[in-house]
């Protein structure tokens, strides 16, 4: 492996990417093979913009050794080791932050206690001696590789985008002078204005040229439009035997009356709610909270930016009815009352209800004692349950040195919600649904042994939406410094308002949202959803 590493080193490579953006890393696994162990470089203060090293490694802190910490570097391609708070590793090309005194490293690791591992923001850091020194090499030591793809399901070819570099006027010497800056071997371009840099070539990725990886989108994209043929509905027969009865019509109009619902009932950018049911007592109101909440993650996947940033607003709404429901209001609990002190913003008018009368004639029917009615009645095959409960089965992560856990999850984007599945025909072999679109009907469905399964898709959607907006938020948002004042905040604008106090850069608000991710599907490996939705329509 040593070996491998020195010839990367001295070569580089530069990758021209193409394929679509995926949202994760995956961590490759540390290294059992021997390998020349790294040298204790010092103590470092992590001063968080930049981090001092960008890669969290996901083995949990609990037992973690200064030589676990330097395998999991190992195994993943970087010149560094670093460890802070009893054991947490991290991993990077680069230390991004000053050297302080060694009594500041004073935090024995939690698997050697006599070993120490960093402090409270502060790492000792670990350097492979294989590498070559940055300043030795140069932008002519990269080799073009080529086209390789970068749509693979595990995640990016290359992980680290480069944002300080412009991309208006990106060149593949100005992408290879700002991996070469970083330390990273591998250098891509993607997009005509993004530059990627990497540590290895990763994830699921090969080799191919553009007219190859074009082809087989279009045959993916062809073969991904084909749609089943619909569902077909049953018809069941009620029959009923009656008395003689008659039944007289003395209006000289017939009345019929339409509900129309709004196409649209709450809208934020490219995103719709679905429109909530109808009210009129405690029971069905907060039947519509919990149908309002399951749509919360939706409207941080669907919205796009900037508009996404409203999404928090519409959740707030959503706790506003519940909040409604339990205040008993005088007049009663009404759906069109709510909307009349709370309406939503953004979607089509408010339900419609349509009257048309017509002259009809008296009219009197006789039906003779004894007659067999049958009465046909439809019944769909995605027949629903009352709404379920928002509760989540998955479990919020903690981490008291990025301060994130329960209820203030980073950026306060929360993970989409998984719990019962509200379709009749599903619900047998599919007793878990992730609600993570308007449409019910869209959402993954889960067996009882796949509770694992759905919340990592829960931690990653909510590693997503962190990214795209906690992150690109602290990128966008004007820099007005810490100590701003609350007239400088009465004066900003709503993209401004909303993300005030986002004080992260984007480097480290991505180091957040990834250290979530990791703590998330670590806390949620185990769970079963054991003793939830025994039953169609209970928790």
């Amino acid at each position: 492996m040593a070996a491998v590493l020195r010839t990367m080193a001295a070569t580089m490579a530069a990758v021209a990417l193409v394929g679509h953006v995926q949202a994760t890393e995956v961590p490759l696994p540390p290294c059992l093979d021997p390998f020349r162990p790294f040298v204790y470089s010092g103590c470092f203060q992590d001063t968080g913009s930049p981090q001092i090293l960008p890669y969290r490694s996901p083995a949990s802190s609990d037992d973690m050794t200064v030589e676990k910490c330097v395998a999991e570097c190992k195994g993943n391609g970087y010149r560094y080791a670093g460890l802070v708070y009893y054991g947490v590793c991290y991993c990077g090309q680069t230390v991004n932050g000053p050297a302080v005194a060694e009594s500041e490293c004073s935090y024995p690791c939690k698997g050697n206690s006599s070993e120490v591992c960093g402090g409270n923001n502060i790492f000792s850091v670990y350097q492979d001696p294989t590498f070559l020194p940055v300043e030795d090499v140069t932008i002519q030591d990269y080799a073009p590789l080529g086209c390789w793809t970068d749509d693979s399901s595990y995640g990016r070819a290359l992980t680290y985008r480069q944002n300080q570099v412009d991309g208006a006027t990106l060149t593949t010497e100005k992408c290879l002078q700002a991996c070469r800056d970083g330390g990273f071997p591998f250098a891509g371009t993607e997009f005509s204005g993004e530059c990627w840099c990497g540590v290895v070539i990763g994830n699921d990725t090969y080799s191919a040229n553009a007219e190859t990886w074009l082809a087989a989108q279009l045959a993916r994209t062809s073969s991904s439009s084909s749609t089943a043929p619909p569902p077909t509905s049953t018809t069941t027969s009620s029959t009923t035997t009656s008395q003689s009865s008659t039944t007289t019509t003395s209006s000289s109009a017939c009345v019929s009356t339409t509900v129309v619902p709004p196409t649209c009932e709450y809208k934020c950018g490219k995103w719709c709610s679905s429109p909530l049911p109808d009210w009129s007592d405690d029971k069905t109101c907060k039947g519509a909270w919990s149908n309002c909440a399951l749509q919360v993650a939706s409207c941080f996947k669907g919205a796009g930016w900037p508009e996404v940033l409203d999404c928090f607003d519409f959740g707030e709404w959503c706790g506003d009815i519940s909040k409604y429901c339990d205040s008993k209001p005088s007049g009663g609990c009404r759906k069109s009352d709510f909307w009349g002190k709370k309406p939503p913003k953004g979607g089509s008018n408010p339900p419609k209800t349509i009257t048309v009368t017509t002259t009809c004639a008296p009219a009197t029917t006789t039906k003779p004692a004894g007659t067999t009615t049958t009465k046909p009645a439809s019944t769909s095959s995605t027949t629903k349950c009352p709404v379920p409960t928002p509760t989540n089965i998955c479990v919020q992560p903690s981490n008291g040195y990025y301060g994130y856990g329960p209820g203030k999850p980073v950026g306060g984007i929360e993970m989409p919600v998984v719990t019962c599945n509200d379709l009749a025909a599903d619900w047998p072999g599919y007793p878990f649904k992730g609600y993570s679109d308007p449409d019910s009907r869209k959402c993954r469905k889960y067996p009882r042994n796949g509770c694992t399964n759905a919340c990592a898709d829960a931690c990653k959607e909510q590693y997503e939406d962190c990214v795209d907006v906690y992150a690109e938020g602290c990128r966008r948002k004007p820099n007005r410094g810490r100590d701003a004042s609350y007239f400088e905040f009465a004066q900003a604008d709503g993209l401004e308002r909303r993300t005030w106090r986002w004080n992260d850069s984007w480097n480290g608000a991505v180091d957040k949202c990834k250290a979530q991710y990791s703590d998330c599907l670590r806390v949620n490996r185990g769970v079963t959803g054991a003793g939830k939705c025994p039953k169609f329509g209970g928790w």
